[in-house]
This record gives C-alpha cells, structure tokens and sequence, in this order.
C-alpha cells in the first residue's frame, strides 16, 4: 500500500510522547537481580529525563518474574515527579489492586494476541484474559487510574510465527469493548516491516480513528525506527522505549534473550534531529544511557552510545585533523 505524503515532506504527528520501559521491560529480562535501592535510583534518574511516563515494575507473581519481586518496595520508595506518569503492569485483577495500593497514575493490562503465548505467559486463553479485563477496568477507574491495554506479539509470535491481522484486530475490539483508555500494539518479536505496521494501524484507526493507540517497540530486525517513522505517518504518537535498549519477554524460547526493545537515547536522538517535539530531553537521555550502561556493565547497546550522532562523529574528524597537524 501507498502512504500519502505531502510534498517535500513527511506526515508526522507536531509531537510524540515517550513511554520509558527500562525498569519493567528492561530489568524483568535481566539474569540478575537489581537491588532495590539501585532500581529506585535509577528510576529517579529517569525521571529527570523529560519522558512523559515510566512503566516502573510489574504487579505480577514474584515467582513468575522473581527479578521485580520488589516491586511494592520499589513504588513505595521512588521520587514521582509530577510532570510524569508513573504506570505499571497488570496481569490481573490481583495485580490491579496492588497497583491501586501503590497509587500508581496508570496501568498496563497485559494481554497477548498469540493463544500459545497466553497460555505458556499466563496460564489462559486470550478471551479469557480479555474479558478479565473488565475487571481491571472497573477497579481502575473507580481509583482514576487510566488503563492501557498493552497487546503482547501483536505481530508475530515465537511460538507461532507471524499474527494474522484480523487476529490482532479481534483483540483490539475486545480491549476496546471492555473499556481501556488506550491501546498499545507490540512488536514483542522484533519482527514487524514498516508495511505491516502500516497495514495494521491504518486498520485500527479506520475502525477507531479517535483511540489513543501507540506502539511498543523491539527491534530484532533493525527496522523498528522504519517502523517508527511509518506508524507516525498512520497516526501515532505514543512510542514505548527502553534506554540501552534493554528488555524482553519472560517465557521467550531458549536461545532468544536478545529481543532487546529500541533504545530510548536512538528514538528520541531521531525524533529531536526532525524537530517532531519531545518534553524528553536527548542531553538527559544520553546521559542517563551512559549510567544505565555503566551501573548494569552493558557496554554500547545503542548507536547513540557507540557515538552515531553528528555532534560524536564531527568531534572524532576535528580530533583526527588536529593530531595530523
């Protein structure tokens, strides 16, 4: 399919909002355990960052996901800046009221396309997760919490392989039915092509062109800026990143743990070089890369920290010319 572009130009939203997942997404995928008091630090530095929210743990099972078994002590014990929502993930209605104790300003109602991924992720059928959802709506909004419905390997599956689009869109109908405030696609896999992204959202918001839907993003393909750029051309502008690009899913199979999501400082480096407005701060965000890269011994996980940006790379030319002088 064409994607209509004004002339000279590309159709992209004024301004984008930036979802940080480094301390769900990115910790959860860890075969260590963070320290408490490192996650709230490191969350407080994120914080300072500009993004617009933080998915700062998971109210699951402890021995489902024993790396943010902290996390009641790690909601307790952050700094919350104001101009940042504070949201997290819920499995279910039990996960919800932990997070209704937490006063968290949002959740993240996990609900997987794939039926094998829902089985091996959380012991049900996609139906019935979703119509659990309801629930989780009903507890949320008695407490003004938002609910976003985050819809795990909306695209492919590792167990299943590429995700039928009506397949997708059935879910989204559900989540839609069931009342969610948002709807956010995955790439779980990594594996999505700017085409399927198009073909996908140009759906969704032909069935509902006024939902907040956004775009959570892997990049095991190396496409997921492509896949950026063209979800902004269909209409979205809501983008979950993680800095260093950590993160991954728990009950992924053997031989897969570098489905690593797109790292923050490279998203918002793009976005800020188009002059599409962020409140996230690239100066900010390269620096806490730098941490987070050094506080967890990553080493460059980003292009961003392996010196990709033009200010890097002018620096490197001036320092070669001045030492062949």
């Amino acid at each position: 399919m064409e994607i209509p572009l004004p002339a000279g130009s590309l159709s992209t939203p004024e301004a984008v909002s930036i979802v940080e997942m480094l301390p769900r997404d990115g910790f959860q995928r860890l075969d260590r355990f963070v320290p408490t008091e490192k996650k709230v630090e490191l969350i407080n530095q994120l914080s300072q960052t500009g993004v617009d929210e933080i998915e700062f743990t998971s109210f699951t099972h402890p021995k489902a996901v024993p790396t943010l078994k902290d996390a009641d002590a790690v909601a307790q014990q952050i700094d919350r800046n104001p101009d940042v929502c504070y949201r997290a993930l819920v499995p279910n209605l039990r996960g919800m009221e932990r997070a209704v104790e937490a006063e968290v300003d949002k959740v993240n109602a996990l609900v997987t396309v794939s039926e094998t991924y829902s089985q091996n992720n959380q012991r049900m059928s996609t139906d019935e997760i979703v119509a659990g959802i309801h629930d989780i709506v009903e507890l949320a909004h008695d407490h003004d919490i938002l609910v976003e419905a985050g819809m795990g390997t909306s695209f492919y599956c590792p167990y299943e392989g590429r995700i039928p689009m009506e397949q997708t869109l059935a879910v989204v109908d559900g989540v839609v039915a069931a009342g969610v405030d948002e709807v956010t696609l995955a790439t779980t896999m990594g594996l999505a092509n700017p085409l399927q992204i198009a073909e996908t959202f140009t759906a969704v918001f032909e069935r509902y062109p006024d939902l907040d839907v956004g775009l959570h993003l892997h990049d095991t393909n190396g496409m997921s800026l492509a896949n950026t750029l063209t979800a902004m051309q269909c209409g979205v502008d809501r983008f979950d990143s993680s800095v260093c690009g950590l993160g991954g899913g728990v009950v992924l199979p053997d031989g897969m743990g570098g489905v690593g999501n797109t790292p923050t400082e490279d998203l918002v480096h793009m976005l800020t070089a188009m002059g599409i407005a962020v409140t996230a701060d690239f100066d900010r965000v390269e620096e806490t890369a730098h941490i987070v890269k050094d506080e967890l011994d990553l080493g460059p996980t980003s292009h961003v920290l392996m010196g990709g940006t033009p200010e890097r790379v002018l620096e490197h030319v001036r320092a070669d010319k001045e030492g062949s002088q």
